[in-house]
């Protein structure tokens, strides 16, 4: 049995404490410890750090294992969190009136109260090149962020000093780990269809069947009103989708029909999918009823919303539709960013034999004895 470890751990921007290598007895003491939760992230339970946690934990856990703490917590914190960092004065005002979406703007404030936290007390006003540099070197050495965290973090920064501040353009460059390139998770039609009918829910098939027959992002699915669905071309109009750009995408004969039952029953007054107070539904609930969709139809991967948008384009790949058309109903700027769905496509495949498969032509395999 391996013994428990406490370990540092930095969790949705809070300095936390790890705890892994449970046994049972463990377990059930960090159960009814206050504020503990789990990271399905991580795969551990974590608390918020604090000296004293620590030792209470260190002392609580020694009880019934050995308790080991492989690195060194950082004592030095933040004076203040960030959730006590007044922004800069117009800084949400101005992400307002130049239309940034509301998931940007909530990204940006995030990242300005962290970058304020960190430069605690000194004033925005006098922050040099150098203290954005090192503030990037923290992000990649000791909060060890993603790309698209630490991208997000300097574009925070650089819109107060350009928009804001009324500061020069600038590139703030670090040295970054390379970027995974990872493919993306699709369902296979077979997969697609479980997960369509496993939901007697007419407001859940609707949202599914138009997430994975539009390719939409759950943003834009959110966003849309019936003057957006146009059921004499066939065609669902895109508003001020990522980039503030405008498209049109496909409208399924199948999903038309459900979404007119559901309106008739549910009756929304300005969004097609409202949640119970009459505002946008919420992509939470979206993804919580996928999830249990797919246990219904025996999905044990890991789907999300955006899975749907997936399995649309390599579905569409796989049945000879051109690269071009698909990138222009996903709304991709970049034909590189389309290009990805070409290494996960089976297309082809059928044609194609395993060379262990010509090796081994006309053995026959015995379970019991071998070839």
């Amino acid at each position: 049995m391996k013994s428990i470890e406490l370990s540092p751990l930095w969790h949705r921007d809070t300095y936390c404490i790890a705890i892994r290598n449970l046994n049972a007895q463990a377990n059930a003491l960090v159960r009814s410890f206050p504020n503990r939760k789990y990271s399905k992230t991580h795969g551990c339970w974590y608390v918020p750090y604090a000296p004293a946690t620590l030792d209470l934990l260190f002392q609580m856990l020694s009880e019934v294992d050995l308790v080991r703490m492989p690195q060194l917590f950082n004592n030095v914190q933040p004076k203040t969190t960030p959730e006590q960092i007044p922004l800069p004065e117009g800084y949400r005002e101005c992400l307002v009136r130049l239309r940034y979406s509301e998931s940007t703007i909530k990204n940006y404030e995030s990242q300005m109260r962290l970058f304020m936290a960190y430069i605690h007390p000194k004033q925005i006003t006098d922050i040099s090149r150098e203290t954005i540099d090192a503030y990037m070197m923290y992000l990649v050495e000791e909060r060890q962020v993603s790309v698209s965290t630490q991208n997000t973090a300097i574009n925070a920064i650089k819109f107060y000093l350009e928009q804001l501040h009324k500061g020069e353009r600038t590139i703030y460059y670090t040295d970054r780990p390379a970027k995974d390139k990872i493919l993306p998770e699709v369902l296979s039609e077979e997969e697609m269809q479980k997960l369509l009918w496993a939901s007697t829910n007419i407001k859940h098939r609707c949202i599914m069947f138009l997430l994975y027959s539009a390719g939409l992002r759950i943003s834009e699915l959110l966003n849309l009103t019936w003057k957006d669905v146009d059921e004499y071309r066939m065609i669902i109009y895109i508003r001020s989708g990522k980039g503030r750009k405008d498209r049109i995408t496909l409208l399924s004969r199948l999903a038309l029909d459900y979404l007119k039952h559901y309106l008739a029953l549910y009756q929304p007054k300005v969004w097609l999918f409202e949640g119970p107070d009459g505002n946008r539904y919420s992509s939470r609930s979206v993804n919580c009823f996928i999830h249990r969709y797919c246990k219904i139809a025996g999905i044990t991967r890991r789907v999300s919303a955006h899975t749907l948008r997936h399995s649309f384009a390599t579905h569409l790949l796989e049945r000879g539709t051109d690269l071009r058309y698909i990138q222009t109903l996903l709304g991709h700027e970049s034909s590189r960013t389309t290009e990805r769905y070409a290494h996960i496509t089976k297309r082809g495949f059928d044609k194609l034999t395993s060379p262990l498969d010509y090796l081994t032509q006309g053995l026959i395999l015995d379970s019991n004895k071998g070839v």
